[in-house]
């Protein structure tokens, strides 16, 4: 099949932009939070959603196709049209009771919150491909591995970022343990969906393990893990744990497309 760039993107920055919200989130409640990426990240995560969104747009070309899709709540796209909005209410709010200086009760409702979308969003991304018709799309590992490299690539940008706004030793090593559990947890799933649906075998074999595996997974997972013993590095770790995680967040979904043959289906069989 032909790669669909513009959906591409879209999961690849929005599911990014996700998780960077989501570490911050996530420090509400670590208690040593680096309170001065707080806005900045939400800054950059709202960003990353409305470029995503906007690459999704550029999709369905026209603005009939845009309503006629909003208007049927069943259709996976509507999902996570709702799933995008809602988190990015959530993250500007988020964001006011930060600057306003607001209790902490309510920052880490809306911190928890937040992470709940994230991680609804990014898996809901995958399961809007989810059918019969495409045997290789039609497992739950998909919208795991969509999760998984949003996870990666998140979490490597949050400590990019730390690193940047020069945060204490104590909050690095905690953004660099976030990086290290993204991109274990993006090799896991992207391991599972590569064999469930025999990718890590193909014709887009050397695709997946070079770029999915090394670059998406291995590459951010052994950055995070430098940058919690050197903190001192962790900039120019972040920036190469990035990349990688971008680069294989791209190529799962490349490699979806093209192996995304559809085929017939007549009385419950797949031909």
């Amino acid at each position: 099949m032909t790669i669909q760039w513009s959906l591409v993107l879209f999961t690849v920055l929005s599911g990014c932009g996700a998780w960077l919200f989501a570490c911050t989130a996530a420090d509400e409640f670590r208690g040593g939070a680096a309170k001065r990426v707080r806005i900045p990240a939400c800054i950059g995560a709202i960003a990353l959603l409305v470029v995503g969104g906007i690459a999704s747009a550029t999709h369905l070309s026209h603005v009939d196709r845009m309503m006629a899709v909003l208007a049927h709540p069943t259709a996976g796209i509507f999902l996570e049209a709702l799933l995008l909005g809602l988190l990015a209410v959530c993250i500007a709010a988020y964001a006011l009771l930060v600057k306003r200086e607001a209790s902490p009760t309510a920052r880490k409702v809306l911190a928890a919150t937040g992470i709940v979308l994230a991680a609804a969003f990014s898996f809901a991304c995958g399961v809007s491909y989810m059918m019969s018709s495409r045997p290789v799309w039609n497992t739950v590992a998909l919208p795991l591995a969509y999760l998984g490299t949003a996870m990666a690539s998140g979490t490597a940008l949050y400590l990019m970022l730390c690193a940047a706004f020069k945060v204490d030793d104590g909050d690095m090593r905690g953004a660099a343990r976030y990086a290290a559990v993204g991109g274990a947890v993006a090799l896991v799933l992207g391991l599972a969906y590569g064999v469930a649906s025999g990718i890590a075998f193909g014709e887009q074999a050397a695709l997946f393990w070079a770029a999915v595996v090394l670059c998406g997974s291995a590459a951010p997972t052994a950055c995070g893990a430098l940058a919690a013993r050197k903190p001192g590095s962790a900039l120019a770790l972040g920036a190469v744990g990035l990349a990688g995680a971008l680069v294989g967040s791209i190529a799962l979904r490349a490699a979806m497309w093209l192996v995304g043959v559809a085929v017939a289906n007549y009385f419950g069989f797949a031909l």
